[in-house]
């Protein structure tokens, strides 16, 4: 009885073993098709169409701030007027430096018919806030991992001067549409300062060098 017992509890052990063993090696298994397929990527390819997206984001940037300029001055909002200007004039920077990273990479680059909606000062701030907020969250940081993984530093380069500038625009954003909303807006700045090189957007005073790309203050451009 106590032989059959033994053996009993033998037999479950060695099942025991095998399903642990039959696991891990599906596991295993498992891990080695996602590494293979991982390895499948075309990152290079998936790069360049990632360039290609950031480029035509940022020229249909600078076109659509520049009509929420207008819009803004029309509804006599100077100040806000002079922030959409800025920071159009700092997207067309990032459009710039994408199209030249595009164009050393070999691709042509077509012309780009941007298309948007201008509504009032209002709304446009407040989907500006959300649009800032994806490109600095999500889109960048995405398209800067496949451009690491391309091994494209120009790419790298690039898509860090953007990412780093909509963080800023998002928060000038926000305080045009608190201000707006308090009927505060004269506390807004009168004057920008743009980082010629990469984009770096400054209120007020100009400073000695660019935080991003280190360009001195003969490279900033003024906005007022």
């Amino acid at each position: 009885m106590k032989l059959v017992l033994r053996i009993s509890i033998l037999g479950i052990l060695i099942i025991s073993i095998f399903n642990l063993a039959c696991n891990n090696t599906e596991t295993n298994k498992t891990g080695k098709i996602e590494t293979i397929k991982e390895a499948n990527i075309d990152y290079k390819s998936k790069n360049i169409e990632n360039m290609q997206s950031a480029y035509k984001g940022e020229v249909t940037a600078t076109a659509k701030y520049k009509a929420y300029s207008d819009k803004a001055e029309l509804e006599k909002y100077h100040l806000i007027a002079l922030l959409y200007k800025a920071i159009s004039f700092s997207e067309n920077i990032h459009a710039t430096n994408h199209k030249t990273v595009l164009t050393e990479l070999g691709i042509s680059v077509p012309p780009i018919t941007p298309d948007y909606k201008v509504n009032s000062t209002k709304e446009n701030l407040s989907n500006d806030i959300n649009g800032e907020a994806y490109e600095f969250t999500t889109m960048y940081p995405n398209f800067l991992q496949i451009a690491e993984k391309a091994g494209s530093q120009t790419s790298v380069t690039s898509l860090s001067y953007a990412f780093n500038t909509e963080k800023k625009h998002k928060i000038f954003y926000e305080k045009a549409l608190g201000d707006l909303n308090s009927n505060t807006l004269l506390t807004l700045p009168s004057v920008y300062f743009i980082c010629s090189n990469c984009g770096n957007t400054y209120e007020n005073i100009l400073p000695g060098h660019c935080d991003f790309c280190n360009s001195l203050s003969t490279k900033f451009i003024k906005i007022d």
